[in-house]
Order: structure tokens, then sequence, then C-alpha cells
């Protein structure tokens, strides 16, 4: 008698363990008892290892403990067998954001609004991503898409984000305008009895509004032992978050060995990812000819550094194109501080300071340089540096530097 009473309180035991399991489940999610949750959805996988819903509920409780890389391993596996789930994607976009992974964890988000461009969540966060990179350009397309998400949904679902961003605009992280002043000297020495090369320079810049810049230089030059002045003026302004322009004139009075007037213009654009690519081209008159130039580059940040890769495209009036390839990789440090390091190599057109038809000629260049600019503690001087070589064909190899001392007011 007593073995089958014994029998029958096992089978009830047994019998009642799944109900009793959900239930610690749910109690112990109620009280946000993970570590305890976690055990029991390992514990439910091992009898169950295929099924999706306990592998995304257990990367979920991993990422709320801390623990993101054992989540984002398991969010890997999961977005591997449902590549157009939404819901992997919008906790991947999470653990990644929450790891500080934000770069990775926007380009996750927006897959998932790519197949469910009308889900809150995934919109919510990818302007909370935006808003947490705290840069410019990222707290423009924020508010870009805020005012989007407010219209599409109701502007109490995205209350959280647009108290943050007035926050971020408010006046202790507001916009602070800059001013700043540089006088410099630069000197080159040519092979083959070539005269040296000398120029001083004096520029000024204002940051007077957020990716808004006016910008101004005056210099005197002697090449080849014919001196010239020079004034040029430009800016730099936004076209919507994504853009921004470039536009300049220059002129010189004697335009010797300058052009008598240049005019540039470019466009930039942001990528995602950091990455950005940038389009130019001038237009420059000397005293009996005139030339062209276009240069195409494609750029990306890694966190303190940049690697740049530009094409020059060159077209003097009455002869050939010319080609000129440069890569340049910047370091950043400090607060404003660089140093980047630069090759290029191709063909390049010159003024020679020979007068008529063939004022311009065209040789192949390699050059080598590095370039910089260092600010002392408390960002009001800096030194700007610039040392080079540079071969030009068979006419002369020139190389020297640039030293300017810059302050900001």
């Amino acid at each position: 008698m007593s073995r089958f009473f014994f029998a029958l309180l096992l089978a009830g035991f047994f019998l009642s363990t799944p109900a009793l399991a959900s239930e610690s489940l749910d109690e112990a999610m109620a009280h946000k008892d993970f570590a305890a949750a976690e055990t029991m959805v390992r514990a439910k996988l091992q009898a169950d290892p295929q099924s999706g819903e306990l592998a995304f509920l257990l990367a979920r409780l991993l990422a709320w403990q801390g623990r993101y890389d054992e989540a984002l391993a398991l969010y890997a596996k999961l977005v591997v067998q449902e590549p157009r789930n939404t819901d992997y994607l919008l906790g991947l976009a999470q653990t990644l954001f929450w790891s500080g992974q934000t770069d990775a964890a926007l380009t996750a988000v927006q897959k998932g609004l790519a197949l469910g461009p009308d889900s809150l969540e995934p919109r919510r966060l990818q302007i909370q991503i935006l808003l947490a990179r705290g840069d410019e350009e990222s707290l423009a397309q924020a508010e870009a898409l805020l005012r989007q998400a407010e219209q599409r949904f109701t502007p109490a679902a995205m209350a959280d984000q647009r108290s943050r961003l007035q926050e971020l605009r408010g006046a202790g992280n507001g916009f602070a305008p800059r001013r700043e002043a540089e006088i410099g000297l630069s000197y080159e020495h040519l092979s083959n009895g070539y005269a040296a090369w000398k120029s001083a320079y004096l520029e000024g810049e204002w940051l007077y509004a957020p990716r808004r810049v006016l910008y101004g230089k005056t210099r005197l030059t002697e090449r080849f032992s014919l001196g010239d002045e020079e004034v040029a003026i430009g800016t730099y302004q936004p076209l919507g978050s994504l853009y921004d322009c470039q536009l300049e004139i220059s002129g010189s009075p004697s335009y010797e060995i300058l052009p008598k007037y240049s005019l540039f213009g470019g466009l930039i654009r942001k990528l995602p990812d950091k990455w950005d690519v940038s389009l130019g081209a001038r237009h420059s008159e000397y005293s009996a000819t005139h030339s062209n130039l276009y240069n195409a580059s494609l750029g990306r940040y890694f966190i303190d550094q940049r690697l740049e890769y530009t094409l020059y495209l060159g077209k003097a009036e009455e002869a050939s194109e010319t080609y000129t390839h440069r890569l340049q990789w910047t370091s950043f440090y400090g607060e404003r501080s660089r140093i980047a390091l630069y090759v290029a190599a191709g063909q390049e057109t010159e003024n020679s300071g020979e007068p008529g038809p063939n004022q311009l000629l065209s040789s192949s260049v390699l050059s080598l340089g590095i370039v910089g600019r260092h600010w002392t503690p408390g960002d009001r001087w800096a030194l700007s540096y610039e040392i080079w070589r540079q071969e030009q064909g068979d006419r002369y190899t020139r190389w020297g530097g640039a030293l300017g001392i810059r302050l900001q007011f």
C-alpha cells in the first residue's frame, strides 16, 4: 500500500513539473531575476534544442545581465537561421547598442526597418542610437527622423526621444562659435639648378554655426624667381543632414605664376558606417591658358583614425588628361590634434612660368609627406606643420616644409 501511495505521489510530482516550471519562469521574469530565469530556459533548451523562441529568450536574458558577447553569439545564429525576423534584428541591434557598438547597431536596426518600416520600437531605437552618437550630423539625422516618427505614430510615442534631443540641444551642450587665425611660412629646395620656392600666408576661419564655415586666405608666393600675391575666400555649408558643399574663389592681381583666378566647388556625402564620398571641380585661368582639375574621394573613419583615397583628373587647354592617385592615413589625438601620412603618384600639370601656350606642362609625379596640427593644452594655440618630397618627372625634385602658428579666439 505504501509503495502504491509513493508511486502516485511521484507521478503527480512529475506531471505537475512543467506547469510549475512555467509559473516559476514567469515569476522570475516578473521579479527580474534573470539568472534564475536563465537556468530554467537552459533546462528547457536541453529538452528542445531547436526552439528558436527559447534561444531568443536566452539571448535577451544574457543581454539583460550584461553578458553581451554571449548574447551576440546567439543572435548571430538566430539571424542566420531567420534573416528576415525583425524581432531577432531588433534584439541584435539593442545588444550591440548596449555594448557600445553604435555603428553595427545602426546597421542592424536599419535592416529591421527595411523589412518593417512601420514598426515603432526599431524606429525608437534608431533615433536613440543617433542621439547617443552626439555629433552634429547624427543629431540632425535624429531630428529629421523624429519629426517623421511623430507624424507616423504620435508625439507621445516619441516623448523620451524628443526630451533627450532637447537636452542635447540645450545650453549645456549647445554649439559654441569658433574663430581661428594662422600665419605661416614654407620653403622648398629644387634640384637641377632651379631657384627655391618660398611662400608666406595668413589665413582665418570662422565656424559660426554647426557645419557652417567661412574662411579666407592671403599669401605671397615665389616660384621660378617669379613672385605673386593671392587672395582666396570660401565657405562650407550643409545641404540637408547628409550633404555638405564647399565653394571657393581665389585671384591674383599679378598672376605671374599663380592663376589669374580660380573657382572651386565640392560636394561631400556622408555614408553609413563612417564612410563618406566627395566630388570636386576647379577651374583655373592663367595669363595665356586655362586648366580644369576634378577630384573624387572615398574615406572612412576608424575610431581615432581615417583612411582616404583620392583620384585627381587634370585637363589643361590643348593637352591630354592627367591622373593622380593619392592615399592618406590620418591619426587623431587629444581633442583636435592630428597627424597624417600621404603618398601620391601619377601625372600633374603645373605652371612653368614660361609665357605663351606652353605655360602649363604635364609630367609624372611621386610625392610623400607628413602633415599635421598639434594643439597645446587649452586648445588656444596650435602648431601646423608639413614636410614633403616630390619628384616632378625629369625636371626636378623638390623637398621642403611649412610651419604655421594658429590661434583660436
